[in-house]
């Protein structure tokens, strides 16, 4: 599958589509990480995700297309066609190492003359090395050397360091590359009103990710009400965590770092936010398959691959479903991706404000049992319904208006309230 189209593995169902599940799933997923280190070469992106399946455990293994064909299992070439697997021959094997030599020269894959490991921040390695461990997919022992360790995670090739180091690890990237860098611009109104907020973020790759959502949260903040029932408050976020996370984190993975003066872009509207980068969908896409599942073609694989190991990523290829998810979850309208001039955008729209959360007592549910559309009450008459003080009914009175089962008229001693239509 990596020397071909990619392709998606399901561990623990047989060829009849019965489900005989995996036993111990998460050794066996941390066993398969150890085996590709060990046996496949080049270190291929992949992915590995556990689901329960009719009270069983399966594996997805998602595999991406190769971006270094030709890749070997212990030195030898394999390709799948069909539902049959073969030994590459030489004219297959020569083909794939010609694609290959052209694949080398991508941005992320080239030297950074004069960086050094001085250049890199010391706390983003000790970090990685915290999320490496924690993930468990390298399939490796994390190797306490920083040398190593970038060695390990192909940032370090043939003695020098790569961009994509620089991106994931430099403490001022910006000394290397103006490009690196991410602009959070919030408008008062539309894109022609008044800029009210312009912030650019740069430093190692992940926490820039990390300081993009905070900065996001802060100027969209939350939701919230107060329940009649509870001292909290209830808090329900303007975007969904997962979908800044994986629109950002795609960004990142997919963006052209060679068009000049190109930045990832966030733009903060009232009731929608767009983050877009330079680059374009693979050939033969259109916006509208990022809905639907599909396979993971990542620009810059080698960044895409310490995402995943940092447990940054998930199944590849199916973030953009699990984010149209999320946001419906919050009640927010489903994203839209566009690509214009050579630009991907998401457009995440906000969530709407929560309605109020209606929990009446016995008293307001006996009493709106045996009221009418239009009859008029005073406190009073509620007050002698229910058994309450004056004081107490005014208060009972007021949530079921909050709520919209009564209207008030008049002020005063002269007050009333009149029942509304609204059924609970």
């Amino acid at each position: 599958m990596l020397n071909q189209q990619g392709g998606t593995i399901v561990v623990g169902v047989d060829h009849r589509g019965e489900v005989i599940g995996v036993n111990d799933a998460e050794n066996w997923v941390r066993e398969l990480h150890a085996f590709v280190t060990d046996h496949l070469n080049p270190a291929p992106l992949f992915s590995a995700s556990i689901h329960d399946l009719a009270g069983a455990d399966i594996v997805m293994i998602d595999v991406p297309q190769g971006a270094d064909k030709p890749y070997s299992l212990n030195r030898s070439i394999y390709v799948r066609v069909g539902q049959s697997t073969f030994k590459a021959d030489p004219a297959a094997t020569a083909e794939m190492v010609e694609v290959q030599a052209t694949l080398l020269g991508r941005w992320e894959r080239d030297a950074v003359p004069g960086f050094t490991m001085s250049d890199c921040d010391v706390a983003e390695l000790m970090n990685t090395r915290k999320d490496l461990g924690r993930a468990g997919r390298l399939g490796m022992a994390v190797a306490d050397d920083d040398e190593e360790l970038l060695r390990r995670l192909r940032l370090l090739r043939n003695g020098q360091y790569t961009n994509a180091a620089v991106l994931l690890f430099a403490a001022d990237p910006l000394a290397w590359s103006p490009n690196l860098a991410v602009r959070v611009v919030s408008y008062a109104g539309d894109q022609s009103g008044p800029i009210s907020n312009d912030l650019q973020l740069s430093g190692p790759g992940v926490r820039v990710l990390h300081e993009t959502i905070f900065a996001i949260q802060q100027r969209t903040g939350f939701s919230g009400q107060f329940s009649t029932r509870q001292i909290q408050r209830m808090d329900v976020p303007a975007y969904a965590l997962f979908a800044l996370r994986e629109g950002l984190v795609n960004a990142v993975v997919h963006r052209d770092y060679t068009v000049a003066g190109g930045q990832i872009r966030v733009e903060i509207f009232p009731e929608h936010l767009v983050i877009s980068n330079p680059g374009k969908l693979p050939d033969g896409w259109e916006p509208s398959d990022l809905k639907k599942e599909h396979s993971s073609i990542p620009g810059n694989p080698d960044v895409a691959r310490v995402f995943y190991l940092r447990g940054l990523m998930e199944q590849l290829g199916m973030g953009t479903q699990k984010l149209i998810a999320e946001c419906r979850e919050l009640g927010a309208r489903a994203p839209v991706w566009t690509v214009e001039q050579n630009t991907v955008s998401l457009t995440l729209y906000r969530a709407p404000e929560p309605k109020a959360e209606i929990q009446l007592t016995d008293r307001q549910a006996a009493f709106l049992a045996t009221t009418k559309t239009g009859q008029t009450y005073k406190t009073s008459d509620y007050a002698e319904l229910t058994g309450v003080v004056a004081r107490q009914a005014q208060r009972e009175l007021g949530e079921l208006l909050a709520w919209g089962f009564l209207e008030r008229h008049g002020k005063g001693p002269a007050t009333v309230y009149i029942r509304t239509e609204k059924v609970h």
